[in-house]
């Protein structure tokens, strides 16, 4: 008898030994790391023969964790299952990075029911964090019809299986993070060269504007030039028009204010606990990141961003992102100050055109007076050559 129950751990080892290469391979593959938490799921729920396996991830805002994967809940409750930090099972775990393992969850205090997913058809869960380099990055479930008992070894189990998962979310975010900066470097590359082949300021400012906004997928984008001590919005993007005329600043005044004062960039996660006088005027803004646009040490103006957008709604500002601004400005200040050269020297021309054309003008209206006049108009040169004569000059010789 004892040799069937040693001979039958056994088996379930060699079983949680597959199913762990299987995860370990589908972790390692090169698919979306949304696929890789889908196929997760199912191992998991069919290897260890238990009725729902689901994955919860936390959101960038460090406040919420939504279902990402699951196999055995409703697939319609992908990323609409949130909860806060600390809230239900799964909030508490999140937040105390300790796993929880519950027999029968009508009799658990901590759990919270979201009808639309389909949970309240299971009793048993069990649940253990997902965690990595010490960051806390979500939540593994295991859960069955009836009430059950988890024990030791598929707690651990279901432990090394989270570790797989933090490896996953970790190597997706490098590559995405990686993707992204290649892929605005690609954006800046072609965005600089054609900002310096625009010569009208008229229509850089809003190109620059537009592309930047793109380029950091933010809600809006505000270019500011600096006249004398006030900060005028050139152009925008994103931005109502009915409020523009409200955001004149002066030096010193507002997020662009300090800016263009101190000729330091700015990066504010939230704009509310930002003091009074720093804060966006008129504008419902969140997150906000501002940098000069400088020619040498001469600041010129200023170029500001606010929301940043994910998928998951609005998010903050990176240090990457201010970087990338700042490179982005430069090459703007180099197009903007090209463009009112241009400008200038366009306008000195029109000047000397019509200068040109009213000296014109004058000299073909003498020379008509002086040819249709009655009386005699001679010419000579220094020498006392003639040189011209009108019709009233023939009527005497």
């Amino acid at each position: 008898m004892a040799e069937k129950v040693e001979n039958k751990k056994a088996g379930e080892c060699l079983s949680e030994k597959e199913i762990l290469i299987k995860v370990a391979q589908t972790a390692s593959s090169t698919v979306g790391h949304k696929e890789i938490l889908d196929k997760v799921t199912v191992l998991v729920a069919d290897g260890l023969k238990k009725d729902v396996c689901s994955i919860y991830l936390i959101r960038p805002d460090n406040k919420t964790i939504c279902l990402e994967a699951t196999e055995g809940l409703r697939k319609n409750a992908v990323d609409r299952d949130c909860l806060y930090i600390g809230e239900g099972i799964i909030g508490w775990v999140a937040r105390e990075l300790q796993f929880l393992a519950v027999e029968d969850i009508t009799k658990e205090p901590r759990y919270k029911e979201i009808p639309f997913t389909g949970s309240q058809d299971f009793l048993s869960m069990l649940a253990v964090p997902i965690v990595r380099a010490n960051v806390p990055l979500g939540v593994v479930t295991l859960q069955t019809r009836e009430p059950y008992i988890y024990n030791h070894e598929e707690i651990n189990f279901l432990t090394i299986v989270s570790h797989n998962i933090g490896a996953v979310i970790k190597n997706a975010d490098l590559y995405r993070n990686f993707k992204i900066q290649l892929d605005e470097l690609r954006t800046l590359n072609e965005v600089g060269k054609a900002i310096t082949s625009i010569l009208s300021i008229d229509k850089l400012l809003p190109y620059i504007c537009e592309e930047v906004s793109n380029l950091f997928n933010a809600k809006g984008c505000i270019l500011r030039l600096l006249e004398e001590d006030i900060l005028l919005i050139k152009a925008s993007y994103g931005l109502p028009d009915k409020i523009k005329q409200a955001m004149k600043l002066h030096l010193g005044e507002g997020i662009a204010g300090w800016v263009a004062q101190t000729g330091e960039p700015l990066l504010i996660d939230d704009v509310l606990k930002m003091p009074e006088n720093l804060r966006i005027p008129v504008i419902d803004a969140t997150s906000v990141l501002c940098v000069p646009l400088k020619i040498g040490d001469r600041t010129i103006g200023t170029l500001g961003l606010y929301d940043k957008k994910d998928e998951w709604g609005i998010t903050t500002f990176t240090r990457q992102d201010l970087n990338t601004l700042n490179t982005f400005a430069s090459a703007s200040s180099v197009a903007i100050e090209n463009a009112r050269l241009y400008k200038t020297e366009l306008q000195k021309e029109r000047e000397i055109l019509s200068l040109y054309w009213e000296v014109t003008q004058t000299k073909d209206y003498l020379e008509s007076l002086i040819e249709n006049s009655a009386d005699a108009i001679i010419t000579s040169d220094t020498e006392g050559i003639i040189t011209s004569w009108n019709k009233g000059a023939e009527k005497i010789y």
